[in-house]
């Protein structure tokens, strides 16, 4: 008998024929999950701002300026599913696990950002340039399916590529402003101004 089984069941008081050895392996393997469910996986996960509309505006007058301005359209987002051959898996299912991964709301597959030009009402207060916005972030994504075969989740070799985006943005900033570095405004900023 190994000398570590035989001083284990000394200590505990119970007899050699007791003890069971499970290889490590087997043992880490073991009601990993449940049979013939499925996950999905993400790499290379993104969500920048992306200005949608736009339209710059000086504004020297000396006083302040209320007005509806016309912002055309700079950009268009859709919200798309990429498979590879054979893949059968639902779009929206794979944006919904996108969703939850990018920890935002997303719209489904589809659907596109705003094609038009879009009316914006802002006051301009201070003289200056100003641009007149409107944004989303575009989020995307590497997806990879797995199937649980009793065990472990081994890949399917169902994967792709999806993007989406969230709810539009309006605004407008004046291009000398201090602002969140995180936010909309400064995106359009650094691109626009």
């Amino acid at each position: 008998m190994n000398k570590k089984w035989a001083s284990a069941a000394l200590v505990t008081g119970m007899t050699t024929s007791a003890l069971v050895a499970v290889p490590a392996t087997q043992a880490s393997a073991v009601n990993h999950c449940t049979a013939n469910s499925h996950k999905i996986t993400w790499a290379k996960v993104a969500k920048p701002w992306a200005v949608t509309h736009r339209k710059v505006i000086e504004n020297y007058t000396g006083g302040t300026v209320t007005k509806t301005y016309s912002v055309e359209t700079v950009l268009t987002i859709g919200s798309s599913v990429t498979f590879t051959a054979g893949a059968k898996v639902k779009a929206d299912a794979i944006l919904e696990s996108l969703e939850a991964t990018a920890d935002l709301q997303l719209q489904v597959s589809g659907s596109y950002t705003n094609k038009h030009a879009e009316s914006i009402s802002y006051k301009l207060s201070k003289n200056g340039t100003y641009v007149i916005y409107s944004g989303t972030r575009k989020v995307t994504g590497n997806w990879t399916r797995w199937a649980c075969d009793g065990i472990g989740y081994i890949k399917t070799g169902q994967h792709g590529k999806a993007q989406s985006w969230t709810d539009e943005v309006d605004g407008g900033v004046r291009c000398n402003a201090t602002v969140p570095k995180t936010s909309l405004a400064a995106a359009v900023k650094k691109k626009y101004c």
